[in-house]
Parts: structure tokens; sequence; C-alpha cells
């Protein structure tokens, strides 16, 4: 079957794609997105269960993001921020850390804590002040290493990188060696210090359905997976062909169409697990780290004590996401694993119910090499068909919403 011609077709609704609408309509022009699932989002998303929300793998919005703060509108978002600083437990037991700068209370106890020295604590307040007086522009014009090596160089001891820095990096890099590029350690560093770590008060799908809530039902295609691309015309898993004057793809860099696929994907993966209490763990709005070398948990978030709205009244939601090592687990044991684990610090877990769990291969392209800016010609695959997304800069919120701009930016000025 074949449909009325578009001016301009996008391949993809997530974060990318409809950054790339809404400043392609904004200009004038006329779009259309076919989204091979059921709501717009791509790895954005929120499922709501039984008063429950459950983001897809475990997220967080750094409010400090320029794209972010440009497309956004965090009022309406009803942003919810975590505290300051981690609670960091490990065979010693359970320690907190907060942010002096932010919140002064937390200076004595972020002093005698034990996750490292007192020249690793001055060393992270210099790193702070040093990133504040740097742009994101110097950050990626430097020269890589890779994120260990950075820190190393840096003079912190092995103690902290061991007890703060891998666990609380390979939440946001999804790998324990710390090999993501030292540009994206400054970013993300830099980004966490400026500004809040938040979350929508009714999940990280809102941040999708706020960008997509001026597309109509003719604009935005769902469940309509596309095949192929053959000059000016795409073809779908429906049997539908839709042409076009411009095709932008807009996807995950695994699932872009034939004949454009990229193989070998480097990538990162994540499974996040979603359970429900009576009794929260602990009260704070903190992200608690495993500091364990051999750990299987790498961090949980008690989402509740964050937002009231991601549980029922008198219930509390706990986010558990795991690091690589799930994937020699077999899924019916994965949970008694995870509370053998935990039960350690927090003995009531044993009675923790199990909600939902997310597995995600692509959760995050590979952030080894990393850049925050990309020539409108590498957008520009021929004469019709262009390409964004965050795998073409690095893995971020900030970067997917700039290569959508940026890939707007390029097709509007043909």
């Amino acid at each position: 079957m074949n449909t009325s011609p578009s001016d301009i077709l996008i391949i993809g609704s997530g974060l990318a794609g409809l950054t790339a609408a809404r400043v392609l309509k904004l200009a004038g022009r006329k779009v259309k997105i076919l989204e091979a699932s059921d709501a717009p989002g791509g790895r954005v998303r929120t499922d709501k269960v039984n008063g429950y929300l459950f983001d897809r793998g475990f997220q967080v919005l750094l409010t400090a993001y320029p794209e972010a703060r440009n497309f956004l509108d965090y009022k309406a978002l009803d942003l919810r921020s975590f505290s300051p600083g981690s609670i960091i437990f490990s065979n010693s037991g359970i320690d907190e850390i907060g942010d002096p700068l932010r919140e002064i209370g937390s200076l004595i106890r972020t002093l005698k804590s034990p996750v490292g020295s007192l020249p690793d604590k001055f060393r992270l307040l210099f790193l702070r002040l040093k990133l504040a007086d740097i742009s994101i522009d110097e950050i990626f014009s430097k020269q890589e290493t890779t994120t260990l090596q950075y820190l190393r160089n840096a003079g912190f001891s092995e103690r902290i990188i061991s007890n703060f820095f891998t666990p609380f990096m390979s939440g946001i890099y999804l790998e324990q060696k710390l090999e993501t590029s030292s540009r994206m350690f400054e970013f993300v560093f830099k980004m966490f210090s400026e500004a809040d770590t938040a979350i929508p008060a009714r999940g990280m799908g809102m941040i999708s359905a706020q960008l997509s809530s001026g597309l109509s039902a003719e604009e935005l295609i769902l469940n309509e997976r596309v095949l192929s691309i053959d000059g000016n015309e795409v073809r779908t898993a429906s049997e539908r062909n839709y042409k076009a004057g411009i095709i932008l793809i807009a996807t995950a860099a695994d699932c872009i169409p034939a004949p454009f696929q990229r193989i070998p994907i480097d990538k990162k993966s994540v499974t996040c697990l979603y359970f429900s209490t009576e009794k929260a763990p602990y009260h704070k709005a903190l992200i608690a780290l495993n500091a364990n070398s051999n750990r299987l948990v790498n961090n949980i978030a008690v989402m509740s004590n964050v937002s009231a709205d991601y549980a029922p009244e008198g219930k509390s939601l706990i986010s558990v996401s795991l690091t690589d090592k799930q994937l020699l687990i077999e899924p019916e044991s994965l949970e008694f694993k995870i509370k053998d684990e935990l039960k350690f610090w927090y003995p009531d877990c044993m009675n923790w119910e199990h909600l939902k769990t997310y597995t995600i291969p692509y959760a995050l392209p590979d952030n080894k090499h990393v850049t925050n800016d990309i020539l409108p010609s590498s957008m520009r695959i021929n004469d019709s068909t262009f390409i964004c997304g965050d795998h073409l800069m690095n893995g971020s919120i900030n970067a997917a919403m700039k290569s959508g701009r940026l890939a707007a930016e390029a097709i509007l000025s043909i």
C-alpha cells in the first residue's frame, strides 16, 4: 500500500527524532514520524501499572544539560530532585557522602567518611571548581584517555576510585572498568555539579510526552516498523510504502534500516528490577552505590522518596540496577541473587515484592570516543537521507536532543 508523499519523514520517535520534528515544525515544514513501538520516547519511557511508575531502566535528567534547558519546560515537568550526595554500602557497612558546596550540613559527615582519604576529598572539591571554569566545548576538545586513567592522573587514590567513582560512574556508563572517555567523565561530572539531578514527578516518560505533545495522529504513526529505505521511499513491516522528499533516520544505532545498518554495533546493556515494600530501606532522596568489587547490584534508588507519584500510598518503589554480571545469571534466579546480596545491608529486602524487570540490550552507545558536535555533512548519508542520534556524539539525553536539532538545521539549510 502506498501512502501520500510527505515533506520530511522521520524514522524513530526517541528524543533525537522528537527534537528534530519540533525544530522542523517550528520552521514551517511538514513532518511525519514512523515509530515501531506503541508510544513515542524510545529509551525514555515510563509504564504505569497498578499505581506504580516504571521508567524503562533507571534514568535521571541532569537539569544543567543545555539542550534540555532549551527544549523542555521544567516547570511543566514538575521536576523532583535527588539530594546531592550518595549512600555507599560495602562490606564495612553503610556510609554517606554529600556535596558541601550545595548542602553545607553534609560537610562534617563527608570529611569523616571512610570512602576516601582527606586529600581525595579536597581533590574532589578542586575538580568541581576546575570544571566550573571550563566550557563544554573545551572539555570535548581535550585529548581523550579513559576515565580510570584520568582519575589516577588527577591523584585520586585507588580507595576512592573503587568505593565511589567506580559504582557511581558505572551506573552512568553501564560498564565497570571505567574505559569510557575522560571527556565524558568531565562533561557528566560538570553537569552533576552545576544543577539538579532530577526526575519528572510522573516519570521520565513525561519528557518524551512533552516533546511529542504538538504532534497530531497523522504526524506520529505508531506501530509502524521500518524495514528498508530505497531512495525516497520507505517500506514497513505492515507492507506500507511511504515517500518523502527528505528522510531522517532517528533510531538507535542497532535499529537503522537497510541498507544503512551499522554492524557490528558497540553498545552497553542494563537490567533494572523494580521492587515494592511497605518499609523503605532508607528515607532520603539519595542513590545508594554498591562499593564491593564483586557486586551484582550496582546501585539502588527508592524512587518514591524522590517523587511520591511513583508508588501507591503506603508503598515504596525501589529501583535496582545491575552490572553486566547479570548476563551470567539465569533470569529465574536473578531475584534471589539480588536479595541474597542486599540482605547484609537491608535485611528486610527478603520481603520485597518483585514487580517488574527490564532488560535493555541497547541502553547506551559505546562511549570510548565521544564528541559534542558533528558536521552537517556527517549527518547526510545521501541527497535525500539524513541521520541523527546520540550514537553519533555521546550517550546522553543532551546529545540525543542536540543531534536531532543539528540534523533538523542541516535539513533546513539545503
